[in-house]
């Protein structure tokens, strides 16, 4: 009750509602991209550990919703070019009805949670572990041969309370979606990932260092003041030759 209570005199929260977000979670996945301009180029993404679905939301909004935009005004334009009458409001010739994996260079969003979640435009959603390399199979087959240009997971554990085991579990959580993402994430792909400050940050900092050029660690502004929660922003995605996904996931583990 207290917690209902809180929720409801914060300002994201609110915010939250009135744009129609499912959780105040979206402004901070829009706060790391004001950050560090994580969106820019990207065509295909992964949301792991995705429900209820703000962050699928904010990829929708940002990646699928303006290139299907962009998609649709072009149409309008060759049909118009052509002599073609445009009927305002038709614009069904310009939607892909597959979640854009149809030519076109359409973005491609894949969503990924134990959990069913309410469908989002634009997002394909797969019911499924992140640890499982099937799992991992379905995605890029979603991707028609390419990989994952940004790979994003905000899941957390239940809180106990207990400050070093809710990091400790909180991190083997984000090791094992930076597991799946070494078979997913293409070279020079960026991945974002909550962590819980913790004795481990130096041993995490170094983990992902390992397979990325640029690890930083931020605090979003919508992140409540006391909150432990943190976010690795890793960029530059870069497998050492020789290291497979399995063996990277078997390395991490075994450093835990």
């Amino acid at each position: 009750m207290v917690r209902a209570s809180k929720d409801k005199r914060d300002v994201f929260y609110r915010k939250a509602k009135e744009e129609g977000w499912r959780a105040r979670s979206a402004f901070k996945l829009i706060q790391v991209d004001e950050v560090f301009d994580i969106f820019a180029g990207v065509r295909n993404a992964v949301d792991l550990c995705a429900a209820p679905g703000s962050w699928s939301q904010v990829l929708s909004r940002r990646l699928y919703l303006p290139a299907l935009k962009q998609q649709q005004q072009q149409q309008q334009q060759r049909e118009v070019s052509a002599g073609e009458v445009v009927t305002t409001g038709d614009s069904t010739a310009a939607t892909p009805t597959d979640g854009g994996r149809s030519g076109g260079g359409m973005p491609v969003i894949v969503s990924v949670d134990l959990q069913p979640m309410a469908p989002i435009e634009g997002v394909v959603q797969l019911q499924g572990d992140i640890t499982s390399e099937a799992t991992a199979a379905q995605v890029i087959g979603h991707f028609t041969g390419r990989k994952a240009d940004l790979i994003v997971c905000d899941g957390a554990p239940d809180v106990t309370g207990l400050h070093d085991l809710d990091a400790h579990v909180q991190l083997q959580l984000m090791l094992a979606a930076l597991a799946v993402s070494a078979a997913v994430l293409r070279p020079g792909g960026t991945f974002v990932a909550k962590i819980f400050r913790g004795k481990d940050m130096g041993l995490l900092y170094s983990q992902l260092r390992l397979v990325f050029s640029e690890v930083h660690f931020f605090k979003p502004r919508s992140s409540r003041a006391a909150s432990v929660e943190q976010f690795a922003v890793c960029r530059g995605f870069d497998l050492p030759p020789g290291l497979e996904p399995r063996r990277l996931r078997a390395m991490l583990a075994a450093s835990t």
